[in-house]
């Protein structure tokens, strides 16, 4: 039975059990035999192997003094739509760009307004009291289109202009898409695959120079679509990084349901560890911040994950493209971490 920390005696069992039968073993194989046989199959588990850019069609253009907003409408290929806000500097030059993906938070009137600011006078309020709350005050996807990257942030299932019926449809949600074979979590990893394609095929954007990033879910993603597509260059994951059974511990949000739903991989489990699937990423450039008060993230587990992760891009020839890095910080993105994953980023892509 569950016990009021949300962990059963069999779940404890297997969390102290399992052994991932995919993680790379540098005495079994190269890292690059390692890596084609082990993407081709989380691809082929997710059922992402032939996905293209999404589709689109522009709502509403905004023009600022130094960029262009773009409401554009995303098509994915299950016919799935959804809102995104588009942000093209104003150059004639092509840039690099970045594929902006928001957190979770339980917040679900807005998604892409957590990152970009929005005129919609019935998000601006929960807009700006979002970015106080995690984000230092800060909009990161305006920051970013000043400093010259075209930027790209649609709302996932479940968000803004997605919105359902809360917090308790998560797990109604993701039992209507077990049905049928598939997860809520392999749904946002096809929908963010089809929107980096879609990115890095646009004009003004320079496709040698596209990065991922996000902060908590958004962190989760930011690496899990860089791992999916070399279309994504670098990758920028805050605060979700970390291994499976370290992750697990009485009271932890991967054991309530719910919003796990987004994470948990079926096809998958039992295999790879979540830094095994980030490893996918290597040799390409990533880095992964986390904080050392974050009680979604125990400092025991980060530590644990940074360093298989390290031990991949050694492997790969490449331990110079990973940055790892513990600050004093609970769980948030603050301006301090922003500056600083952004000066990496310029560095990383010659800017």
């Amino acid at each position: 039975m569950i016990d009021q920390d949300n962990m059963s005696a069999l779940s404890r069992q297997l969390r102290d059990t399992v052994r991932f039968t995919r993680s790379f073993n540098a005495q079994a194989s190269s890292f690059a035999q390692w890596q084609s046989t082990t993407r081709a199959f989380v691809v082929e588990a997710l059922g992402v192997g032939n996905e293209r850019a999404a589709q689109s069609r522009t709502l509403e253009q905004q023009d600022h003094k130094t960029h262009h907003t773009r409401l554009v409408e995303l098509t994915f290929s299950s016919g799935e739509k959804t809102e995104a806000f588009l942000l093209l500097p104003f150059t004639k030059n092509k840039c690099p760009a970045v594929l902006l993906l928001h957190d979770h938070g339980s917040r679900f009137d807005i998604g892409k307004e957590k990152l970009i600011q929005t005129s919609d006078p019935d998000k601006a309020g929960s807009s700006e009291a979002w970015i106080k709350r995690c984000y230092g005050e800060r909009y990161l996807g305006d920051m970013l289109v000043k400093r010259g990257y075209v930027v790209l942030c649609a709302d996932a299932l479940g968000w803004s202009s997605r919105e359902g019926n809360g917090y308790d449809a998560q797990q109604a949600l993701a039992a209507n898409l077990m049905q049928f074979g598939t997860s809520l979590a392999a749904i946002v990893a096809s929908e963010d695959l089809q929107a980096a394609l879609y990115l890095s095929a646009l004009p003004e954007v320079d496709e040698r120079f596209v990065a991922s990033m996000g902060f908590s879910f958004g962190g989760f993603r930011a690496w899990q679509v860089a791992a999916l597509t070399p279309a994504i260059s670098a990758s920028v994951a805050i605060n979700w990084m970390g291994q499976l059974a370290g992750l697990m511990q009485p009271g932890a949000n991967l054991l309530r349901g719910q919003s796990a739903y987004y994470m948990l991989h079926p096809q998958l489990a039992g295999k790879l560890d979540y830094p095994d699937i980030a490893a996918l990423v290597a040799p390409r450039h990533a880095l992964f911040y986390a904080g050392d008060q974050d009680p979604h993230f125990p400092g025991e587990t980060v530590e644990a994950a940074f360093a298989a992760l390290a031990s991949v891009w050694t492997a790969a020839s490449a331990a110079a493209h990973l940055e790892t890095r513990i600050w004093p910080a609970g769980h948030v993105f603050g301006p301090a971490q922003q500056d600083a994953a952004i000066q990496w980023m310029d560095s990383v892509f010659g800017q």
